[in-house]
Formats: C-alpha cells, sequence, structure tokens
C-alpha cells in the first residue's frame, strides 16, 4: 500500500482540494480529503494516468474526468510501463538529446533525397490513366483561365509547327490518342510545357523565337515528350504529397511562421526534384534527336535562344543604377530557388551530347 499526497480536481471544473491517495497492491485507488473523508474508490479500468513529462506530475485521471494530482512532480505511479516512461528517459538524457539533433537531419535527408523519390516514382506505375488524363484537362483549364491566353499565330505559322510535331509522333511512334499539341500566348515569354495527359503546350514567342531554327524547335518538343513519357508531373504531385506528409508526422499541426517556413522549405525540396526531373527529360532529347538526322547540339541552340530571349527581357526592365554586386547575389539565389538547373549547365550537357553522338 502506498499512500500519495496530492490535489483532487472536480471533473470540469478548476476547483481543487487537497487530497490523499491510497493505492493498494490490487491496483485499487482511495481517494480521500486530508481530514479522511473518502472522495472516490476506483479500480484500474476506472482510471489512466496522463503523458510522462519530465518535471511535471503524472496525474490520475478518472472515468468521470476528475483529477489527482501528485503534489511530487517526481512521483511516478508504479502501474507505469517502461513504454510510458521511455519519452522522459529519452528526455532526460543529454547524449540523447545530442544524438537526436544529428540523426533527424540525416533521416530527413535520406526520406528526402532517396526514399520519397524512390516510392513516388514506384508508386506511380500503379495509378491508372484516368488520374493523368483528368490532371492533365483540370491543368490546362486553370492555365486558359489565369495565365494564357488564345494564340495570335498565323495558320502559316501554326502549320509549319504542326508539321514537326507530326515528325514527331511519327518518329518515336507516339499513340496518336494521347499526345496533342496546342498554341497559346503567353505574356512571361517565350515557353512551352507538358502535361500528365500529353498536352503539349507550345506558346507564341517560343514559336517565333525557334522560327528559323526548326531543329531547335524539335529538340523542344521532344524535351517536352521527355516529361509525359517519364511521367515527371505524377511523380512530383506524388513528391510533393509525402513530403507534406512527412513534414507534418515530424512537426505536427504548426500555424503561422512555422508553417510558412515548413511551405518554403517543402518548395526549395520540390525545387530539387524538378531540376533532376529536366535534366532526364533533356537527356531524352538527346537520345532522341539523332532518330531525325539531328544533333543534340541542336538542344543546345534552343537553350541559347531561350536564354538570349530572357536575358534581353531582364535587361530591358532592370533600372540603370542598380547595384551590380547585388544583382549577382540576387541571381545566384534565384538560380537555386529555380525548378531548372541552369541554363548554360544545360547547353554545355548538349553540346557535350553531340560530341560523343
Amino acid at each position: 500500500m502506498i499512500t500519495i499526497s496530492g490535489n483532487y480536481q472536480l471533473a470540469g471544473r478548476s476547483e481543487m482540494h487537497p487530497a490523499s491517495a491510497i493505492l493498494y497492491d490490487t491496483g485499487q485507488v482511495i481517494i480521500q480529503h486530508n481530514n479522511g473523508e473518502q472522495i472516490t474508490d476506483c479500480w484500474p479500468d476506472d482510471y489512466q494516468f496522463s503523458d510522462v513529462i519530465p518535471g511535471l506530475p503524472v496525474d490520475l485521471q478518472l472515468a468521470d474526468g476528475a483529477l489527482f494530482i501528485p503534489s511530487d512532480s517526481g512521483f511516478r505511479w508504479p502501474q507505469l510501463t517502461s513504454q510510458n516512461l521511455l519519452a522522459e528517459w529519452l528526455e532526460s538524457h543529454w547524449l540523447v538529446v545530442f544524438s537526436s539533433v544529428l540523426i533527424v537531419p540525416l533521416f530527413m535527408w535520406a526520406m528526402i533525397n532517396h526514399v520519397l523519390p524512390g516510392a513516388a516514382h514506384g508508386a506511380v506505375a500503379f495509378l491508372p490513366d484516368s488520374i493523368a488524363e483528368s490532371m492533365g484537362e483540370q491543368t490546362l483549364y486553370l492555365l486558359d483561365k489565369t495565365q494564357l491566353d488564345p494564340t495570335e499565330l498565323s495558320a502559316d505559322q501554326q502549320q509549319q509547327v504542326t508539321q514537326l510535331w507530326q515528325q514527331v509522333n511519327t518518329r518515336l511512334e507516339l499513340p496518336k490518342d494521347k499526345y496533342q499539341l496546342h498554341f497559346r500566348k503567353f505574356d512571361l515569354g517565350a515557353n512551352a510545357m507538358a502535361l500528365p495527359n500529353g498536352s503539349i503546350i507550345v506558346t507564341d514567342d517560343i514559336v517565333t523565337l525557334m522560327e528559323d531554327d526548326p531543329n531547335a524547335l524539335i529538340a523542344v518538343l521532344l524535351h517536352e515528350v521527355g516529361h509525359v513519357e517519364h511521367k515527371h508531373s505524377l511523380k512530383m504531385v506524388a513528391q510533393t504529397t509525402a513530403t507534406t506528409m512527412l513534414f507534418a508526422m515530424m512537426f505536427g499541426d504548426i500555424e503561422g511562421a512555422g508553417e510558412l517556413i515548413l511551405g518554403a522549405g517543402t518548395g526549395l525540396l520540390q525545387s530539387a526534384f524538378s531540376r533532376d526531373m529536366e535534366r532526364e527529360a533533356d537527356e531524352f532529347s538527346h537520345q532522341n534527336l539523332p532518330k531525325f538526322d539531328i544533333s543534340p547540339a541542336a538542344f543546345a541552340d534552343a537553350m541559347a535562344l531561350l536564354l538570349n530571349s530572357h536575358s534581353s527581357n531582364n535587361e530591358s526592365s532592370e533600372g540603370s543604377d542598380t547595384d551590380s554586386e547585388f544583382q549577382n547575389t540576387l541571381s545566384h539565389w534565384l538560380q537555386y530557388l529555380s525548378s531548372h538547373p541552369e541554363t548554360k549547365e544545360r547547353i554545355e550537357s548538349a553540346q557535350q551530347a553531340g560530341k560523343t553522338e
């Protein structure tokens, strides 16, 4: 038999009374006022214990919501198991705490860089085609509503690009019912994009930019087909979902600034995933350009055209008194945040592929 001094808190109320609990070997607990008047009598099925937290008492929680709170914050009920006490033991040993500071980041790094990408890639193979179709249709609808406008290309310009696209379909033996070419006007300049259902979007500016270099445009089209063939959009969604779940499991339901930090971290990680996918799509273009009797260096030409185009746009929007050192620093960080590899790196890779062809 053990007698524990403490306070008895009434169910649903803040009112507390000095009391003592008498614990018997059978697990029966009798709680009584200090004058000996019995308050309640309960058995193991009628109570449970609060979480074990270092420096805080472990409350006896009764079935009706009342609490018995030991006065001694270090007292631990004999019925507590080693599993109940594990968290307290871990938090009380500095060596374990210090080790966790090292282990947790390593665990996160391994999950984000190896486990999650592998799991996402494997899971995508089991997704039905209807998911990619639905995602593609909804994405195109949203893009048309928010960012894209109807094309302003002439019929002749559209016909020339359509003929190049038909060559891509024929040489790669792409399923005609899967891939579709769309022309759109995009205010942010020359671009092309692939949706998970096989919809390939080319903007008016990229068509105009590469009008005199059809091989470069074929290289871009092959790059976009590479995204679809490797199911990059689906993998990105799977990785984003898995990463978000990992952060939620590790850090819980975090609001305000904490939530913003986690969101930014997830975005950085997904940018890294996307850079790897861009390189994979680049490689797809390099490997398939020879089927058109075109050197992989044509992809380097396409990247050079895009680089010059976007650089011209940036220069026209910059102020004349902008600090050059600040611009270099900003450019470095923007490149880190970018979802694409550095353009010069992609040009060199394509040129190297052309030399080894």
